[in-house]
């Protein structure tokens, strides 16, 4: 019960922002509510949108991609029909008008998930692929780069770019919006801009990261993508440092991956492509970029207060385009977080890769969840109930120590030290690089938190998949397991991460079963500290995680911190209101049961009747919410089922106990 599934790749985008769905905004009457809208930014872009000189139509592009870095009224947003009339433009016979509705699409579409997807009901997708068309359908383009501006690159490929992005953030958050590009000749001739000694660098990652997201579980990409194997391959084996070219190896890499006519011929290749990009010390990286952020100077933001008869400077359309550009264009500071960014991105995904390809079919659903029982079988007779449960038992024990992955796989992991080099990438910054993240560089802060929980994850199924020693030995795993738990009562407070921190470290105690000494030093004050996480949590799967350690605890630590284990999840159980957090926690109390009988401790806290109790709770809790389990329903009522089982196994060992008591 509660395994990590097997994750999708590049797929971290929900709701980061935290902002309200829009059909909520639009349903609660938000901006009728509101006071007197005359003369608001919104209304005066739209009326800027509107207009049919192209100067006027650019300012108000500017101003709508400005607003997208504040807090931006969705409401007014949806209620003036914004995106509608902002996406024709996508299509206006201006270059540069084309340009900067790509550019404020593009910021927009990265505000929520929810946004997305009213984006593409306003149909947008119908002029953002006409758009593309001009690219891809016609003659052969490339981009121009201009020395002078940081070797930017024209506004007619900048546009292009521009607009992948956005229906990379619109693939990525909608099938609709995947089902549309299924539909027409993009996909196939995206793949002649993977060449970035033609398109450079820009171009080339946001085109693969586009298929990257396009390529999963999509047949009809697969099937294009099938024809064009070599010339995938051949980002495989880019070499240098630059953290462009690693990104772009590795988002290679995941395309063929998601490709299954592509990644049996190229699996050596991609496990060697992801060694390699997880050598660099990001760490390191962080540590540079960050010892530059406190010296970056400020962007200023745009005034959006409407103002009339303000004076302009005449000014001809190419020298306003130069001026734009050259306002545009990135500080020594932006572009080194720029490129860290695509370090910590290729690195998360490379750790993605090795999640996928080391998953078994077992590890898309609960391991717990494959015993047999129903709320039927609770009749019989005691004897039978003990036979039931004893069997049961032997189905809980330790992992089975044994490699499940092929043995190319396997000989990679030995030879590449792929198992240290994502442990290295789970690791936090050191706390002065921590502070100057949160004050000043948010993003990079969700990147390397992003890493680390890919990096987490991918351990964990190795955790499933590989033996010990293949981990490294039993000294080394349980190192793990320390560590991992100073990093979480070191005040972590975001949830995701601490999930898959405690995940971890349960799957890491899973392989320390049969090595009880490593933990002869453990004391109360540090069982303390766990039987504390579990009283301070409020999300569900946390507190599986820490319950379900404590049940293998359980199984190694000497009576006296077992009984103390014992009694806290009986009490623990009596007050949990998640039913399958309750299985969890039932499920890993029979566990601690699974090698000793501990009949005085079952005797001292009155485990029958507070056992038999907990049974008529969870059947209770269990017919209350049925529907709300899911596919987590069977697992528990599994749970259910031992349940009544190990209180009639109880109840007979202490009708044995209970004459050496007496005697």
């Amino acid at each position: 019960m509660g395994k990590a599934r097997k994750p999708k790749l590049h797929r971290n985008q929900a709701n980061p922002t935290g902002l309200m769905d829009v059909s909520a905004l639009i349903e609660r009457g938000l901006a009728a509510d509101e006071e007197e809208k005359s003369g608001t930014p919104i209304e005066a872009i739209v009326e800027q949108l509107e207009s049919s000189v192209t100067e006027e139509k650019l300012c108000g592009l500017q101003s709508l991609a400005t607003i997208c870095q504040g807090e931006v009224n969705l409401a007014e947003v949806v209620e003036n029909n914004l995106i509608r009339i902002c996406s024709a433009l996508l299509v206006d016979s201006d270059q540069s008008v084309r340009h900067a509705t790509a550019g404020a699409l593009r910021n927009l579409s990265t505000l929520s998930v929810e946004l997305c997807e009213f984006m593409v009901d306003q149909d947008v997708l119908t002029p953002l692929l006409a758009l593309l068309h001009r690219y891809t359908g016609g003659s052969q383009w490339t981009p121009k780069f201009d020395s002078n501006m940081q070797n930017q690159m024209d506004e007619h490929a900048d546009t292009f770019l521009q607009a992948v992005n956005l229906l990379w953030n619109l693939c990525e958050s909608t099938t609709d919006a995947l089902n549309a590009l299924n539909q027409t000749q993009v996909l196939e001739r995206f793949v002649a801009f993977l060449d970035h000694t033609v398109y450079g660098h820009e171009i080339t990652i946001a085109v693969a990261q586009c298929l990257l997201v396009v390529s999963e579980d999509n047949t009809t990409c697969w099937q294009v993508l099938a024809n064009h194997g070599s010339e995938l391959s051949s980002l495989l084996v880019l070499e240098g440092l630059d953290n462009a070219a690693i990104l772009l190896r590795t988002v290679a890499a995941g395309i063929i991956c998601n490709v299954p006519a592509l990644l049996s011929s190229h699996l050596g290749p991609i496990l060697l492509a992801v060694s390699k990009t997880l050598e660099p010390n990001h760490r390191t990286a962080l540590g540079n970029m960050t010892s530059m952020l406190p010296l970056l100077p400020s962007r200023d933001v745009v005034d959006l207060e409407v103002m009339d008869d303000m004076p302009i400077e005449e000014e001809t359309e190419a020298q306003s385009h130069q001026r734009r550009r050259k306002a545009d264009l990135p500080s020594e500071g932006e572009q080194e977080v720029r490129s860290v960014g695509w370090l910590l991105q290729a690195q998360r995904i490379a750790a993605e890769i090795m999640t996928n390809i080391c998953s078994t079919d077992d590890d898309d659903g609960d391991e717990d969840g494959q015993r047999e029982g129903s709320d039927n079988e609770n009749n019989g007779s005691d004897a039978e109930s003990v036979c039931d449960y004893d069997a049961a038992n032997e189905l809980n024990g330790s992992v089975e120590n044994t490699d499940k992955v092929p043995v190319e796989v396997l000989e990679a992991i030995r030879s590449l030290g792929l198992v240290e080099k994502l442990w290295q990438k789970a690791q936090p910054v050191p706390e002065n690089v921590q502070q100057i993240l949160m004050e000043s560089e948010r993003g990079t802060q969700k990147k390397l938190d992003s890493l680390r929980i890919s990096a987490m994850l991918c351990l964990h199924n190795l955790c499933n998949n590989v033996t010990t020693d293949d981990l490294g030995g039993p000294a080394a795993v349980y190192s793990v397991w320390i560590d991992l738990g100073q990093q979480v009562f070191q005040g972590q407070h975001n949830v995701k991460l601490l999930e898959a921190s405690t995940s971890l470290m349960r799957a890491t105690l899973e392989h320390l079963r049969p090595n009880p000494e490593l933990f002869h030093q453990m004391t109360e004050t540090d069982l303390q500290l766990m039987l504390n996480g579990v009283v301070g949590c409020e999300d569900a799967e946390i507190r599986a995680n820490w319950l379900r350690m404590l049940g293998i605890l359980g199984c190694l630590l000497p009576e006296k911190l077992v009984k103390t284990i014992i009694d806290f999840v009986l009490n623990t159980c009596a007050t949990e209101d998640d039913v399958w957090v309750l299985a969890e926690a039932l499920d890993s109390l029979m566990d601690v049961f699974a090698d000793n009988d501990w009949y005085a401790i079952v005797h001292e806290l009155g485990m029958v009747a507070k056992c038999k109790q907990l049974d008529r709770a969870m059947r209770d809790k269990l017919r209350r919410n049925k529907r709300q389990l899911g596919d987590r329903y069977p697992a528990v009522t599994t749970v259910r089922t031992n349940l009544g089982r190990f209180c009639k196994y109880l109840e007979t060992e202490m009708k044995k106990y209970k004459p050496q008591l007496e005697a």
